[in-house]
């Protein structure tokens, strides 16, 4: 049986210091795979040995053309080997811009919103039918963007937010989001400093109001999280890959 969990992290602020997705798949006794793509690490292809992919966000792709040009290689490494999982029903799930190449890869088009409005704080989930018992009520997601993704064909959307489409389910071991649940407190806590001049752009909360809102609500996506991944490979033991 495949033990093994290929992380892709990006940039810097990578989640290698401790996210709540990579602890709950070490918990479950994956092998931890991590794969900085967009410093060289080589891809591949995912072969049997292969139980899950997540996928960070972080990133520089800022226009749609940046997705089907050259300019970024590892975007497009990144995008075979979620085409590639897609093909084995491996199960994959991705995180901010890894929503987004899960999105891309499917089809969708990536973009900024069309009034530059931003998400950087801790937002409602607004649930849609699919979504109701997939997500508890009242779930705040943690968010750092102003780029999104439209759904993509076949794709069933589970929650979105005001101003951006939040998560969607292709087939039955697919899985994009564009907020952060596998981010902590701790770790937003560091974006808040490092990215001061989100502050003030359309659509940001204030740092009162994140420290409110992450304060109440943070713990309901670090419960769902756990529980979702462990249904997720549970999904992938039962069939026995």
């Amino acid at each position: 049986m495949p033990r093994r969990a290929v992380l892709i992290v990006h940039g810097d602020d990578g989640p290698a210091d401790g996210d709540r997705a990579s602890a709950c798949l070490a918990e479950l006794g994956y092998t931890l795979d991590w794969r900085h793509a967009d410093a060289g690490d080589a891809l591949g292809e995912p072969d049997e040995s292969v139980a899950v992919t997540v996928i960070y966000g972080g990133g520089k792709p800022e226009d749609e053309k940046d997705w089907h040009t050259g300019r970024y290689p590892w975007l497009q490494n990144e995008i075979r080997w979620t085409e590639q999982c897609l093909a084995k029903s491996i199960p994959t799930v991705g995180f901010c811009l890894g929503g987004q190449i899960i999105a891309h890869a499917l089809g969708a088009t990536i973009g900024p919103h069309p009034e530059g409005l931003h998400e950087f704080g801790f937002y409602p989930l607004r649930l849609t039918e699919a979504g109701q018992g997939f997500f508890p009520q009242d779930i705040h997601g943690t968010e750092s963007h102003y780029h999104g993704f439209s759904l993509p064909d076949g794709a069933t959307l589970l929650a979105k937010t005001e101003h951006y489409q939040q998560a969607f389910r292709y087939a039955e071991t697919t899985y994009g989001f564009q907020f952060h649940p596998e981010c902590t407190l701790e770790h937003f806590a560091r974006w808040q400093v490092q990215n001061t001049s989100t502050y003030g752009r359309p659509g940001a909360q204030s740092r009162a109001e994140q420290d409110r809102l992450g304060a109440r609500y943070d713990h309901l996506q670090a419960t769902w999280l756990r529980g979702f991944l462990s249904e997720l490979v549970g999904i992938e033991r039962r069939a026995g890959r």
